[in-house]
């Protein structure tokens, strides 16, 4: 099944991996500047793009001011949508009747669950050995340059948290800063168990590095590490993995009519709206922020 790519030019080197290992016809995003070194047929135009390649799934990879409007355009065209973050302004009530009547599926984030270092963590922290969790610190850069590749980057490190902990905090502190396009963001939380969560947000795309302290263990992960560490009094185990991108797995499952996994909570409580409310006000006061949940 054909499958469409919408991507920030600097996703180039994640655009042509995932074109070399599925069915990917077309790449869009609309900027001026193309995304260097990929083979990828670039369109202009995302109706061209559905047309011209018979797209039967569109994935989403960056946010940008036209998501909703785009998103609406391939719903109405039929064709599966699969998005890596929340959507602002989207209109929900559209896509539950597009569902309906043409069966069209829409799917927005969960991309953590393909990530290898949350899995590997995942099944290390449910040994008994672990015992209660005490502190996550979690660090990751946005996809992207700007405001909204920051914000998609603080929701799903937010979901990753939730998820990883089985457990969600009332309320959060956030506090955030830029210079140009370049965004810094911090959270705190502390979760009814009374473990302690701190997620940092970068510019620097590539970063990644987790680190989750129990009562009995230490588990750890990094982008300059091969593989999940897993420490406790006895030994420390490294549980050794090719790190492939996570959006592979994500949108081959998503191609194969698998949806990603619901959010720990089963809550449908929208927290993008949260957060990008939150990290707004942050940079406007210039100082910490309380967002309740």
């Amino acid at each position: 099944m054909a499958i469409a790519l919408v991507a920030h030019p600097a996703l180039g080197t994640l655009a042509g991996q995932l074109g070399d290992a599925l069915p990917i016809t077309g790449l869009y995003y609309p900027a001026r500047s193309r995304p260097k070194d990929v083979t990828l047929p670039f369109f202009a135009d995302l109706t061209a793009m559905l047309e011209g390649t018979g797209a039967r799934v569109c994935a989403f990879l960056s946010p940008y001011a036209g998501l909703a409007k785009d998103i609406g355009v391939c719903l109405e065209a039929g064709v599966d949508v699969l998005c890596a973050g929340p959507v602002p302004k989207l209109d929900l009530a559209a896509a539950r009747k597009a569902h309906t009547q043409t069966g069209v599926r829409l799917s927005l984030g969960g991309i953590h669950h393909s990530a290898p270092h949350f899995t590997k963590a995942y099944q290390q922290r449910l040994n008994p050995f672990f015992d209660q969790p005490v502190y996550l610190r979690l660090i990751a850069g946005a996809q992207g340059p700007g405001l909204l590749p920051t914000w998609w980057a603080v929701c799903s490190q937010w979901a990753l948290a939730l998820d990883l902990l089985g457990e969600v905090p009332a309320n959060l502190h956030l506090s955030a800063n830029h210079q140009g396009r370049a965004y810094q963001v911090a959270l705190t939380a502390a979760a009814p168990s009374g473990a302690i969560i701190q997620l940092v947000i970068a510019p620097q795309r590539t970063l990644m590095v987790l680190t989750l302290l129990g009562r009995g263990g230490l588990i750890s992960a990094s982008a300059t590490q091969d593989g999940v560490a897993l420490a406790n009094a006895q030994t420390t185990q490294i549980v050794h993995d090719a790190m492939p991108p996570a959006e592979l797995a994500w949108l081959r499952d998503f191609n194969d009519k698998k949806d990603p996994p619901a959010t720990t909570d089963g809550s449908p409580r929208e927290y993008g709206a949260i957060m990008l409310r939150g990290l707004r006000q942050a940079l406007r006061q210039r100082q910490p922020v309380l967002l309740a949940l």
